[in-house]
Order: C-alpha cells, then structure tokens, then sequence
C-alpha cells in the first residue's frame, strides 16, 4: 500500500527536501509584484518573455526572442500600444544591450521602460502614458 506522499499522491517519490527562505530579492520576485500591480491597477496582463530556455537535440539553447528583448511584455488597453519592461533587482542596471532594445522600441512608439520596483514600474508607466 502506498501512501499519499508525492507532490503526485502517488507515494512513488522521496520526500524532497525543504530549501531555506532566501534572504535577498530575487528578479522574478520583482517581475511578479509588478505583473500583479499592473493587473490590479490599469488591467494589463503582462507575459514573461524569457529567451533562451528552449532546449533543442543535444543540450543547446535556442530561442526565437532576441537577446537583449524585455522581460514582460503586454499590451495597453484600449489603446493598443505595447508595453515592456525590463526587470532589474534593486542595485542592478541593465546591459548596453537591453538599454538599445528599449529605445528602438520607444522609437516605434512602444511604452518600454526598466524598473527595479512596483513603484518605479507604475511611475515610468504613467509618466510615458502621459507624454
């Protein structure tokens, strides 16, 4: 008899073990706060776009995103524009190259921006909304 132990209910894997909270903020835990504020507050949906974790025969990497590409992505209702964030820990700055792929997309009238913080995010949304 088998007991319900597994993530699966099925008993047929070890207990795995518990990590340790982390102590310092994460990129993806600032990618979430901000993806649910802009949900609650102006209801856009953004999606991860994450290049590069595709696996192809042989253990390689490949992505159709271009490196350099934000890390959310949506669209600004009713409007239609598109929307790009690029998410930085708080300290961290982006690369030469993701500051490029900004710009041309600003240059193409996408809201596009990057923000280290829900505050920075929803500030540099309105700011951009407004111009």
């Amino acid at each position: 008899m088998t007991t319900p132990s597994s993530a699966w209910g099925l008993g047929l894997c070890a207990p795995t073990k518990k990590r340790k909270p982390s102590t310092h903020l994460l990129e993806r835990d600032v990618q979430k706060a901000i993806q649910d504020a802009f949900r609650l507050r102006h209801q856009i949906a953004l999606v991860h776009a994450d290049p590069g974790n595709s696996r192809i025969n042989g253990g390689g990497r490949f992505s159709s995103i271009p490196e350099g590409y934000p890390d959310l992505v949506g669209i600004v209702p009713p409007s239609g524009r598109f929307l790009a964030i690029e998410v930085k820990v708080p300290g961290k700055v982006p690369t030469e190259l993701q500051l490029r792929m900004l710009a041309a997309m600003r240059g193409k009238g996408a809201i596009a921006f990057w923000a280290s913080s829900v505050a920075e995010a929803l500030a540099q949304f309105e700011e951009q909304v407004a111009a």
